[in-house]
């Protein structure tokens, strides 16, 4: 029996190679893709608006007229020191109950940079509160003369929110945290609303940030969100809960 020629082997091999490139090229787009699954994925628990008192009563007095509101800014982290950290992927403004809920999200690779950003002897803990958050509005004081605004000479007002609640789920590659603000009053005199991300350990408001992701601006237009059903029952069902 004759041995096979060397063009033979040749060609299993570069079988066996063409289907290990086509496993590889498959697993990294099957990775992907799952990336991209997770990181739009938003825990069941937390696509909803979260109930507490203040929006009951709220809804017990405008019903089906109370609004919610949202504005197209930048979800995401992007400068040098806290690029991809941080996300806001959704957020409501409920002007009839002075509110507004923020969803905050970050991945494990966070925690890591953290740890590494602050000096840390270990990696923050997944699932708990590692970052002070707030709301910082920043108000027109001379509203009557729009002149200034134009030089940026304007005199402005820095009012600092903090959270009243949050409700934390955490998924492989993500923690998502539902932060609920009330007093919460959006003006025509409110030029922009920041979300200002601090770490917890080292919290300083006279110092820039962690990271910062503008939510409002005076020259965006806002945009209706959907007052769901789900929204309502949940509601309803605080609203009996409580009486």
């Amino acid at each position: 029996m004759s041995k096979p020629r060397k063009s033979y082997y040749f060609w299993i091999a570069g079988k066996v190679l063409y289907a290990l490139l086509a496993l590889g090229i498959f697993l990294m787009v099957a990775y992907l893709l799952w990336r991209i699954y997770f990181s739009d994925n938003i825990p069941k628990e937390l696509k909803g608006i979260s109930p507490n008192a203040v929006l009951a009563e709220a809804y017990e007095q405008h019903g089906e007229e109370m609004r919610l509101q949202t504005q197209e800014q930048g979800t995401i982290t992007r400068n040098e020191n806290n690029y991809g950290y941080f996300a806001v992927p959704q957020f409501v403004y409920i002007p009839e109950a002075g509110q507004m809920q923020v969803l905050f999200r970050y991945n494990n690779s966070t925690l890591e940079a953290t740890a590494k950003d602050f000096g840390l002897s270990e990696q923050p803990p997944k699932g708990e509160i590692v970052y002070d958050v707030s709301l910082l509005q920043i108000t027109d004081l001379t509203p009557e003369d729009l002149s200034d605004n134009k030089d940026g000479s304007e005199m402005l007002g820095e009012h600092r929110i903090h959270p009243t609640s949050y409700t934390v789920q955490t998924t492989t590659l993500y923690t998502f945290i539902l932060y609920t603000f009330d007093n919460v009053t959006v003006t025509d005199d409110t030029l922009v609303v920041y979300f200002d991300i601090y770490y917890g350990g080292a919290v300083d408001y006279e110092a820039t940030a962690y990271g910062t992701l503008r939510l409002y601006h005076n020259e965006s237009d806002w945009l209706e969100v959907e007052f769901k059903k789900s929204d309502k029952k949940a509601l309803q069902a605080y609203k009996e809960q409580g009486e």
